[in-house]
């Protein structure tokens, strides 16, 4: 089997550990969080050393942007109504030659917790997120008044997240983060579909806007609800609500995917339920997307946004990179990345199927409410996961596997998506019109 190579990046020698926030304190238990990561999944291999990179000494070193790959226009959803991705845009846009990643036009404060300490959002191998309040710069430099139009621009929010490096190898990491989104942002309907990004601060702190809460945490609570009103009638529902919201947010998830791969021409690299955070949410966290069911209004009451990009690459690229495969968590992750052969090689990466392998296990999860995937002990679900394409199997056998039926909706939503790599498993535009069928096909019952 061929192996993996890393298809695109802004820096030839970076590799790019996700910098997921894994854990919250416990006097934040309660404050909103822009990542949400209390599960336990399996523990990664241990990070590689990265190999620093001479020519990456500025924040804002201007970077080439990618011709955007061409594709027929899938749909997204927005409020509830099926509409074309305009994919023909880029193709009518040249992009510029170089940008420069935006420095942050206000000044944040980082908050307290009630012991005094550093009020976080929460912390990963690589970084530390920290809550901050936002308030106008006294003065603005002249270099910081000439960033190109094209960067982000953003209105200032009241509440911010700031990502910070936790420890010293983790700067170049986060640099191409800044350079990712600041491309991302700058092509056409981001907005939808990814976090907004304020600018960069300092060496290489990022501040992004901060969103209450995560797939994660929404997924965690609705199970929890699930299991408190469990019936047979429902025991075949996704705990998210309904076929029909589960669908919803397959639409919308596969959408943003198609947009990132098709439009923008970029890998994840780490798609995972907390790496998807929920703006706009209405009600409270405990699913009021569950509201009506059967024929009735309904809607997700959310708009799922991708973040964390610090493993992301272009996937046109002139020079690969170093392996970036160390940090990931195992039970998302596609089998043909979990080889040995595949995790020694220093040129392997994520891809466009590995990205399309670990939404299918995001919605899988969505689905049957269990955030760690795969029954049994770490070993067991290690095993499991090394043989991903055999997951609807697996997780019928867990306690949640009703909700799961054979060939049911999930599975015909799903099944294709988690194939082999080598076996057929689709491209984000076909899913997409799968899930559009799926769709068509629910909306016909009575």
């Amino acid at each position: 089997m061929v192996t993996p190579r890393r298809p695109a990046t802004f820096e030839s020698s970076l590799d790019t550990p996700p910098a997921t926030p894994a854990s919250m304190s416990a006097d934040d238990s309660k404050t909103p969080s822009t990542h949400i990561a209390t599960t336990i999944p399996t523990p990664p291999t241990s990070p590689r050393a990265i190999r620093k990179s001479a020519n990456d000494s500025n924040n804002d070193t201007p970077i080439s942007t990618p011709q955007a790959l061409s594709s027929a226009s899938p749909y997204h959803q927005r409020g509830g109504a099926l509409r074309r991705i305009k994919t023909d845009l880029p193709q009518n846009h040249t992009p510029p030659t170089v940008f420069l990643v935006p420095r942050c036009p206000f000044e944040v404060e980082i908050l307290k917790d009630a012991r005094g300490r550093d009020a976080i959002f929460g912390t990963g191998a690589w970084s530390i997120v920290y809550k901050a309040t936002t308030r106008p710069k006294s003065h603005q430099s002249t270099s910081e008044s000439l960033t190109p139009p094209q960067s982000p621009t953003v209105s200032t929010p009241e509440l911010v997240a700031v990502k910070k490096p936790n420890r010293g190898d983790a700067t170049i990491i986060l640099r191409n983060e800044a350079k990712v989104l600041a491309y991302l942002h700058s092509m056409p309907d981001s907005e939808r579909y990814i976090v907004p990004f304020c600018g960069i601060m300092e060496e290489a702190t990022l501040v992004l806007q901060a969103i209450p809460f995560s797939l994660e945490g929404h997924i965690r609570q609705c199970a929890f609800t699930a299991s408190r009103n469990f019936s047979t009638r429902t025991m075949n529902e996704p705990v998210i609500g309904s076929t029909a919201i589960w669908l919803q947010l397959a639409h919308r998830l596969v959408s943003a995917l198609t947009w990132l791969h098709c439009v923008a021409g970029v890998v994840h690299g780490d798609i995972k339920p907390g790496n998807i955070l929920l703006s706009n949410m209405q009600g409270d966290e405990a699913g009021q997307s569950q509201n009506q069911i059967n024929g009735e209004d309904v809607k997700l009451t959310f708009d799922p946004l991708f973040a964390d990009f610090s493993s992301a690459q272009l996937i046109n690229a002139q020079e690969p990179t170093s392996n970036t495969l160390s940090a990931v968590t195992r039970e998302y992750t596609a089998p043909e990345l979990l080889k040995a052969s595949v995790l020694r090689d220093p040129e392997s990466t994520a891809t466009t199927a590995s990205d399309v392998f670990s939404l299918a296990v995001t919605l899988l999860v969505a689905a049957m409410g269990q955030l760690l995937v795969y029954p049994g002990s770490v070993f067991q679900r290690q095993l499991m996961a090394t043989q991903g394409w055999m997951v609807l199997d697996h997780v019928r056998n867990g306690d949640q596997g009703s909700r799961v039926p054979r060939n049911g909706v999930v599975q015909k939503v799903l099944e294709q998506a988690v194939r082999k790599v080598d076996a057929g498993r689709v491209g984000a535009l076909q899913w997409l019109d799968i899930v559009e069928k799926a769709i068509s096909a629910e909306s016909t019952k009575v």
